[in-house]
């Protein structure tokens, strides 16, 4: 177990962005190093001489992590939750593994994105794709999968293989599932199916007992990448660029899965194999919902903090934000179609960390409150000592409690317990049957748990029995002592805090007291993970057929129990399922339920009794043996919550507009093109990868260190990051000097100079002929608005020209029944038709184009033999062939212009009113050209005619 002291928790959040999963790839690789430099030295490898392995960027992390605390002990930062959408799912996959394997960076991830994401190498014009016959994108999915697939691959060996995670990591890539599942929704009087397109795939690390030894669950192994590398080419399947992906057609390996992931069920399912997924930022492009919602449920071993961090690449601007012209009918077509559905606002995300955190808030200062009223009522003698635990007190009921000195209110406590402790159990049932959390199928199940509950269990003693002689059922005290794990937590919790309290006290046993706290960290742990049913959380509950078994009944129930009005005729009908169709499932699945609790709450709870009674910490002992007399009072205000359970969240964003060297987001070269920028050039990729590593530790620094007061702590660990990170881009990796040439060149082309020879021989010198100096912030600084070259256009020439004879292609291959169905098959065809045509004119019209280089000279060829043509036969007065020459001349003439003005428009050189008037000019053009033809036709006919002599 991790000896840190004090814990900062990072849920992070990742957006869409196409090619700004480059720039957040920088922030990933900061955040990595951020948990490396705080991780405990046994998750980390060190030298010959005992000296842990740490890069610059790291040990300033660790310097940091140490500032945080007053006592100069590490405080750990632990990412325990991500969710990503898209771009930022892939970087998600990638960073989520690296926690879980230990890599020491990300290399490997900026290596294929600096190297294979070009435009080039990810069109999908390779002939033995092409060769198959119908295209579906302009870029290839199967090689991305496979890019993908590669990369997590190599990730594996670039390991230390200590996890770089406290307990848990939950990952979250969103994707949209086109054909929807159905899932049904209860109105009062009936059950309504809708139609879900959201979908998302879940990861787990769940580590093994005491945080040590086998992990209970990883999904980020060897043997799952094909399953990362699915997710993450499902989520980045970008309209248009990218093809929807589905299982069967990826790899046969995938097909048998022992566990679900998500919305990614366990074993073979032709149903799901068959979906299509596309895009996850279709419908969820800022996926904060999987975060929030699971924020609660991981909680804090050690005191700390919690931190929520997005990452937005593309952020709004002011002018972006400033009111539009007149809508007119197109416009508002367009943004009814396309533009506002697709913009997400976060504002009801932030508002329900809002109302959680003053929630938190409230309870906080209402246990505080009551802290202080017990003991000044206890300064003042007004408490009365708390009435003996009795010896049977698993066997008495409520009243044989309340006459036994619990009081009166007692019940009220009791019955909130039992309430709670059902709703875990509908948890674990709910989970059994492969049910989401939050479904109507929970609500059912709940009262299925409530009759089994009813039928075993009893507040009172029923007539003729009591504590003595029970009966067949047992009281609800023995159920909470089987079942209350919450309890179990909270009384950890609880023991957290009174620990934490002794420290900041002047205390001989300091280091006993830090050695308690460990302890109570790790048994927190342990008994948290068996919130897990089944396989991954408390060994097999049933056997595969009987879990087939119970599944299939409690489907069967469904609709009769949740048609009924009342939750009372719904319990009826429940407890009539429970007892004649899951009975002896369900009491065998609880029995070894409240078995597993029992066992880990009991040797829990001896070794802590054990260490604190060995070392003669009494006060500390006594507040763990009296909090169900704490909990009495403060769990029914605190609805099953403590303050300490779980901080306030705050949040944080990053982006390239919150940088304090240069906040305009257009100095990312990814934004360009509608942010494929980035597969355009090397240079940009790796200007925007450093942007990210620089905007990644300003921001991660300021989430560790917010507040005015710390403005000077801020500022300094925020340089220190900073120049390291320039030190490692400009010095120590191998691209240093090709990027620091390609900054340097930048600033030369925009001050004077605009031939390449020169730039090129100006820069060398600069890097080479003289030793320069370091690329420290400040240098930095005036080169920070300045961007690499970008593409030549050749490059340009030979991609658009590649992606319009792809074009053609997809184009072509549309079904008359889809999209263009709405016309009819009459005019659908040539519509799919004068589409192909004007993909493929585009191919002749680009600049430098092969194709438009042999249309030009044939074209020049045509025009010159049609002048001489016209020559030649005026001279010889040959009207005819005069004719002839004249329809060549114009013709060719007219297509020449016709490729001219695509390539134009294409350099977008030539606006609409300009094209409009060519193209009317061209016409006429056209129009004189074919009467001449006529006319010089009718000649040819009347002068070779026989004059009939």
């Amino acid at each position: 177990m991790d000896d840190a002291t004090r814990e900062v928790r990072f849920a992070v959040v990742l957006y869409g962005g196409v090619s700004l999963a480059i720039y957040m790839n920088g922030i990933s690789q900061e955040l990595l190093n951020m948990v490396r430099g705080s991780a405990s030295p046994d998750a980390l490898d060190k030298d010959d001489k005992g000296k842990l392995k740490l890069n610059d960027v790291e040990r300033i992390y660790r310097d940091l992590s140490k500032a945080l605390s007053d006592d100069g002990r590490r405080t750990r930062f632990i990412i325990d939750i991500i969710s990503g959408t898209s771009a930022g799912g892939i970087n998600g996959v990638a960073l989520a593994k690296a926690l879980a394997l230990g890599a020491q960076d990300l290399t490997v991830l900026r290596r294929v994105w600096s190297e294979e994401a070009d435009f080039g190498k990810l069109l999908n014009d390779r002939i033995m794709v092409s060769a198959l016959g119908k295209t579906n994108s302009l870029l290839d999915g199967r090689y991305m999968y496979d890019l993908l697939l590669k990369t997590l691959g190599e990730m594996n060996k670039n390991t230390t293989g200590k996890p770089l995670i406290d307990d848990t990591l939950d990952l979250f890539v969103t994707a949209t599932d086109l054909e929807g599942r159905d899932a049904p929704i209860h109105l009062t009087d009936m059950s309504l199916d809708e139609k879900i397109h959201k979908s998302v795939f879940r990861f787990q690390y769940i580590a093994g007992e005491d945080g040590v030894g086998q992990p209970q669950r990883n999904d980020f192994g060897e043997t799952e990448d094909s399953l990362l590398a699915f997710a993450a080419r499902c989520t980045s399947s970008f309209p248009v660029a990218f093809p929807p992906s589905r299982l069967d057609a990826i790899a046969e390996k995938l097909r048998e899965r022992t566990r679900d992931f998500g919305d990614m069920p366990a074993g073979k399912n032709d149903a799901f194999e068959s979906k299509l997924f596309a895009d996850g930022g279709y419908l969820d492009n800022r996926p904060f919902s999987y975060a929030i919602d699971l924020i609660p449920f991981r909680t804090p071993s050690v005191s700390g903090e919690r931190k929520l961090l997005f990452v937005d690449p593309f952020p709004e601007t002011n002018e972006e934000r400033k009111p539009k012209a007149d809508v007119d009918f197109l416009r508002n077509a367009i943004l009814a179609a396309t533009t506002l559905p697709r913009r997400e606002v976060i504002r009801d995300d932030i508002r329900d960390i809002t109302e959680m955190n003053r929630r938190l808030s409230r309870l906080g200062a209402l246990q505080d409150r009551w802290a202080k009223d017990q003991d000044k009522l206890s300064a003042l003698g007004t408490t009365a000592p708390h009435a003996k635990k009795p010896d049977d007190f698993e066997k008495l009921d409520l009243a044989e409690l309340v006459q036994k000195g619990y009081g009166r209110h007692y019940p009220l406590y009791h019955h909130l317990r039992v309430y709670g402790t059902t709703d875990l159990l509908t948890d674990f049932v709910t989970q059994l049957a492969g049910y989401s959390l939050k479904s109507d199928e929970w609500s059912y199940l709940r009262q299925v748990v409530r009759a089994w509950r009813d039928h075993g269990f009893y507040a009172y003693h029923p007539e003729g029995a009591s504590s003595t002689h029970p009966g067949s059922r047992l009281s609800e005290t023995f159920f909470l002592t089987q079942y209350d794990l919450d309890f179990r937590l909270r009384r950890l919790s609880h023991l957290r805090v009174v620990i934490d309290a002794a420290l900041k006290r002047p205390n001989a046993k300091v280091e006993l007291l830090w050695q308690a706290l460990t302890i109570v960290k790790r048994e927190h742990w342990n008994l948290r993970r068996l919130r897990s049913p089944g396989p991954d959380g408390q060994g097999e509950l049933l056997s595969p057929d009987e879990i087939k078994k119970l599944i299939g009944e409690l489907k069967g129930g469904y609709k009769e129990v949740m048609s009924r009005i009342t939750l009372e005729d719904r319990y009826s009908t429940a407890s009539c399922i429970y007892q004649e169709r899951v009975k002896n499932l369900v009491d065998k699945a609880m029995a070894k339920v409240g078995v597993n609790l029992r066992q880990a709450s009991e040797r829990s709870s001896k070794r802590i009794r054990d260490f604190l009674k060995k070392n003669d910490l009494s006060s500390i002992l006594e507040s763990y043996d009296d909090f169900h007399w704490h909990d009495n009072v403060t769990f029914p205000f605190l609805e099953g919550h403590t303050a300490q359970e779980n901080a306030d969240v705050q949040v944080f964003r990053v982006s390239p507009a919150d940088s304090g060297i240069n906040d305009d987001p257009a100095k990312l070269a990814g934004i360009k093109v509608r942010a494929f920028g980035g597969f355009l050039n090397r240079d940009w990729r790796e200007h925007d990868i450093l942007w990210g590593r620089l905007d990644g530790a300003e921001r991660i620094v300021s989430a560790l260190m917010p507040g005015q007061d710390k403005s000077k702590e801020r500022k300094r660990f925020t340089n220190l990051l900073q120049e390291a990170i320039l030190k490692d881009e400009f010095e120590t990796l191998d691209s240093a000097d090709t990027r620091r040439l390609a900054l340097v060149k930048a600033r030369l082309r925009k001050s004077q100079f605009d031939d390449d020879e020169t730039v090129n021989r100006l820069a060398a010198g600069a890097l080479g002929e003289t030793k320069p100096s370091s690329f420290d912030v400040p240098r930095f600084k005036k080169y920070a608005t300045f961007q690499p070259d970008g593409p030549n256009a050749i490059s340009i020439s030979d991609w658009t020209s590649r992606s319009a004879r792809i074009l053609a292609r997809m184009i072509d291959g549309l079904p008359s029944s889809g999209l263009l169905g709405f016309a009819g098959p009459k005019i659908a065809r040539p519509l799919r038709a004068g589409g192909v045509l004007s993909a493929q004119l585009a191919t002749f019209a680009l600049p430098g184009s092969f194709p438009r280089m042999v249309a030009r000279h044939i074209l020049m060829i045509s025009m010159v033999a049609g002048l001489l043509l016209v020559a030649v036969a005026t001279f010889a007065g040959a009207a005819p062939a005069a004719a002839i020459g004249a329809i060549i001349l114009v013709v060719a003439a007219t297509l020449w212009t016709i490729l001219y003005t695509f390539g134009r428009i294409l350099r977008k050189q030539l606006p609409l009113p300009k094209l409009l008037t060519r193209v009317a000019l061209m016409a006429l053009v056209l129009t004189v050209g074919l009467l001449a033809g006529v006319g010089a036709w009718s000649l040819w006919t009347e002068w070779s005619a026989p004059t009939g002599k």
